[in-house]
């Protein structure tokens, strides 16, 4: 009796055949869309990496120029209002003396009005003040800094009152170290101008972080692009992989289905064709079907009765 083949069977076979380049074309894809590899002079850049390298590129590039012209913007915003409050103190205090010649300039200084237009806010921490020529507090949102001089208020700071006191007479601008009631430490533009026609002088001061503000916007808001940009990622990976699974699935359910449909006639047929070398020429080919297997089982049915017939002629002879 010959040896059975031992060997791979017609379904795995084909589950081999179809999800292999299936597989390989899915992983040639992801790789394109999501994976970046090198294996030696081979490299291959994802589109998700070429889109995530270009974006830090224009983000690095964007927020760099974002800091240096917001930077020096809000800087001209500072002095730009430390110069507009100059000049409404200017128009005031002129329009008040052609109106009183004779009005003690003392009384005058004492003016609510007056200390509205010298006192303005400025950021959200900060306000104006004025000084006189001779370094004398004269309008400060501190009504204890009222009176006292440049030298008594910053004592503890030469920096600023090296700045203070340049201001006295010219234009002036510049950062200094500042320490807050509160004992923290922070970094300070000021700005101070004189006031035209007077013997004062405008100053205004902005902490750095105050000055960073807008950019600071510009960076948050650039931040939450990227991270709805990798969310966005994640979640056409997971599609992606799912999709590929499903398919897989797919693919694997109408291999095995189709492969059994093939299949099980021919096993059906290797059965018959046993059965019939063993002398048993009356089991029941019981296939139905057409194409290829249908015609294979047309031709066992055929091949059965010609060997039934052969054997009884050969009985008859004997």
């Amino acid at each position: 009796m010959a040896k059975k083949r031992v060997g791979l069977g017609m379904l795995p076979k084909l589950l081999i055949g179809v999800l292999i380049p299936v597989v390989i074309g899915f992983f040639i894809l992801g790789s394109m869309i999501f994976f970046s590899w090198s294996i030696g002079p081979l490299e291959m850049t994802s589109i998700r990496d070429m889109g995530s390298n270009s974006f830090t590129q224009v983000k690095t590039f964007f927020l760099l120029q974002s800091r240096i012209s917001m930077g020096g913007l809000v800087e001209k915003n500072i002095e730009a209002k430390v110069a507009n409050v100059a000049d409404q103190i200017s128009i005031y205090v002129q329009t008040n003396v052609r109106a009183n010649p004779n009005r003690d300039p003392q009384i005058m200084l004492k003016d609510p009005q007056l200390q509205k237009i010298a006192v303005q806010p400025l950021g959200e921490n900060d306000y104006t003040a004025v000084y006189d020529n001779q370094g004398i507090n004269i309008f400060n949102i501190d009504l204890q800094a009222v009176g006292m001089s440049l030298r008594d208020l910053f004592k503890d700071n030469p920096e600023m009152l090296k700045l203070m006191e340049s201001g006295l007479k010219d234009p002036t601008a510049g950062y200094y170290d500042y320490k807050g009631k509160d004992g923290k430490s922070s970094t300070k533009y000021i700005y101070i101008i004189p006031v035209k026609g007077t013997n004062l002088v405008s100053v205004g001061t902005a902490t750095v972080e105050e000055l960073s503000k807008p950019a600071s916007a510009v960076e948050k808001r650039v931040a939450q692009i990227e991270s709805r940009y990798m969310a966005q990622y994640k979640k056409n990976f997971q599609i992606f992989f799912i999709t590929m699974l499903i398919i897989l699935i797919i693919i694997v359910v109408v291999v095995v289905l189709i492969g059994r449909s093939l299949i099980n006639p021919i096993h059906r047929l290797s059965e018959v064709a046993d059965r019939i070398s063993t002398g048993d020429l009356d089991t029941p080919i019981d296939i139905k079907g057409s194409g290829e297997v249908g015609a294979l089982a047309e031709s066992f049915e055929r091949m059965q009765a010609s060997v039934r017939s052969a054997i009884k002629r050969l009985q008859k002879r004997q």
